[in-house]
């Protein structure tokens, strides 16, 4: 049993770590969905509004490619999400600015624990200008912007998160906190203790514009067929 939990403990893949809680990954595209809540909160988009991707988005002398190299054309936000159009996020990243990014990032509970009293969660990591001058005494970049707003660069979310963002958006704009059990019985079946759910407005984000973002990603859902979707989160590039 020793040897087995040696092999285990020192497996290259870890198995013993639970992911969920603990890995630290960068969003890729599910991060969209928070930069759209942003940029019809602040008024940098609405439903109406075309981008125009030809395929790469050009800033500060280097071009940050959509993962569809040839472009999507003129989109606006229910067909940039429905096709992960990087090019438009890109946009919307750099209007809106890192720190407006992460003032609903955090609404949605990026940079903290769920809650869920799992051991070991991590905080994953919302990027800013005063965290980058903190942390590597450095100045942000607009570029970087551009990046954070396809959920690539410094961001960081744990698969717990991602799952309570998007059960924040589809149940109205509740962030609700992860519960293990929903209740304790004894061995007759009688209830000894319920766990209601806990849960908390988030404020930054009206009602009006979650349920407009709700049925953006259902319709997204609906209109673009699986042969068609990126196969990676991992989309956008500079070069």
């Amino acid at each position: 049993e020793t040897e087995r939990w040696q092999r285990l403990a020192q497996n290259p893949l870890r198995p013993l770590q639970n992911r969920a809680v603990t890995g630290q990954y960068a969003p890729g595209s599910t991060y969209k969905a928070v930069v759209a809540a942003a940029a019809l909160a602040e008024g940098a988009a609405d439903p109406k509004r075309k981008i125009y991707c030809p395929g790469s988005f050009s800033h500060g002398g280097r071009a940050y490619h959509c993962w569809n190299r040839s472009g999507h054309g003129h989109v606006n936000l229910v067909e940039a999400l429905a096709r992960s159009c990087d090019v438009f996020f890109y946009q919307l990243g750099l209007e809106l600015g890192i720190d407006r990014l992460a003032k609903y990032a955090r609404s949605f509970g990026f940079g903290e624990p769920t809650g869920s009293q799992i051991t070991g969660e991590k905080p994953g990591l919302v990027p800013t200008r005063e965290w980058k001058q903190r942390a590597r005494n450095q100045r942000w970049q607009p570029g970087e912007t551009i990046s954070a707003a396809i959920g690539q660069g410094f961001n960081l979310a744990t698969p717990l998160q991602l799952a309570v963002l998007y059960a924040s958006l589809a149940n109205g704009g509740n962030r609700v906190q992860p519960r293990l059990v929903m209740g304790l019985e004894s061995w007759d079946g009688e209830l000894l203790q319920s766990a209601e759910p806990v849960m908390e407005p988030i404020a930054a984000v009206d009602e009006e514009i979650l349920s407009l973002l709700k049925q953006a990603l259902v319709e997204a859902r609906a209109r673009i067929p699986c042969s068609a979707r990126p196969k990676s989160g991992l989309s956008g590039a500079a070069s």
